[in-house]
């Protein structure tokens, strides 16, 4: 319903839906069921009892206009900023509304949208086309501004009220988190330095929490994988960027692991112990101490690093950090057996195996492609 990074939610349950579904019609709940049951999701169910029985339209200002999307999205913004005593009365009363203005193929759309359910067959790069076609700009361009701003409504707002530059013009909001670049699958250092051209950047593969940080100012604000915020959990974490940061401004991706006494990682399910933790107390930040390993800068000051290959990201984030943040271990080489070594050495200190990663390229959010391999040891049975 709302961008990737807006953690915002409808919390609206399919029996609320139901419950404005029956006020809205003049019939006895079970002859609205006997309908309702014809229908192939909840969404079309609603269709369904829309076309067949006579609703009880209530009485608005705009009585006889069509819905428009600008109404329906605020109305469901209104919907999923209502919190607290009394909300779910309100949101009731604010579905109530828009539905009983709603036609029923409207409200067949409106309602699967809310449940997650839009069966519209309709992909991202399905989006970028009709963006593209729509306002005439090259695909790269659309499916570039899609990756960096994280946001294809934003796209469709310059490219509607900008043009071609503003679509250009677009570029990562900080404390917006940006989906990762993602991973293939190589089956061993050799096979890796094939793909990637001869020469590679070993990285240990640490089993850890990848994260997105974000700083402005004195501002740090962390993000998970999923693009969920995880701040609160992470306190350690935040004031080892605040220190070692030395920068006013950027985004900075790495992963945070929780280190026993003797340096070694412990088990992932410890440490989501901290990542689940809203609050964190001083006995458990304690207990599991947490490190982040960084090992991309994507955005630095004001400068956009995306499209910077993958060395000159390293050498910007080495100058860019001291203090308590540390840089994952990482070699460059294109000797088979200098990568073996170095993976023998991340399995033997308790780490997963390795990424290798191509040293010329830029970093595509969002994208799983051959430039960043993972390597690990494969298990017999």
């Amino acid at each position: 319903m709302f961008p990737a990074w807006d953690e915002r939610s409808l919390d609206v349950s399919w029996m609320t839906v139901w419950r404005v579904v029956e006020s809205l019609v003049e019939a006895d709940p079970a002859t609205v069921r006997k309908i309702a049951s014809e229908g192939v999701d909840l969404g079309d169910a609603v269709r369904r009892v829309f076309e067949t029985l006579k609703r009880r339209r209530q009485a608005t200002l705009f009585e006889e206009d069509g819905l428009t999307l600008e109404e329906v999205y605020s109305q469901l913004e209104a919907i999923a900023e209502a919190k607290g005593p009394g909300s779910r009365a309100k949101k009731e009363a604010l579905l109530r509304s828009l539905l009983s203005r709603a036609s029923p193929l409207e409200a067949w759309l409106i309602v699967n949208a809310i449940v997650g359910e839009t069966r519209l067959g309709l992909s991202e790069g399905l989006l970028v086309d009709a963006i593209a076609e729509a306002y005439g700009l090259p695909r790269s361009e659309v499916e570039r501004a899609v990756m960096v701003s994280g946001d294809p409504a934003a796209v469709i707002e310059a490219a509607a009220t900008g043009g071609p530059a503003a679509v250009r013009s677009l570029r990562p909001q900080i404390f917006r988190p940006l989906r990762p670049m993602l991973a293939q699958t190589a089956e061993d250092v050799r096979e890796a330095l094939s793909e990637l051209g001869g020469t590679a950047a070993f990285e240990y593969k640490l089993d850890g929490a990848r994260v997105q940080i974000h700083v402005k100012g004195g501002d740090v604000r962390v993000f998970s994988r999923r693009l969920t915020e995880v701040t609160h959990s992470i306190p350690d974490v935040v004031q080892a960027v605040k220190e070692g940061l030395e920068a006013d401004q950027a985004i900075l991706e790495g992963e945070v692991i929780a280190e026993g006494a003797d340096g070694r990682p412990m088990p992932f399910q410890v440490l989501m112990r901290r990542f689940r933790r809203v609050r964190v107390s001083p006995e458990l930040l304690e207990a599991i101490p947490l490190r982040v390993y960084l090992f991309d800068l994507l955005v630095l000051g004001d400068e956009v690093l995306l499209d910077k290959p993958y060395s000159e990201r390293r050498e910007l984030l080495k100058r860019s950090i001291g203090g308590p943040l540390r840089i994952v271990p990482t070699i460059v080489t294109g000797d088979p057996r200098e990568a073996e070594d170095f993976m023998e050495r991340a399995l033997a200190e308790g780490h997963e195996g390795l990424m290798a990663k191509n040293l010329r390229a830029p970093y595509t959010p969002g994208v799983r492609g051959k430039n960043w391999l993972k390597i690990k040891r494969a298990k017999t049975l």
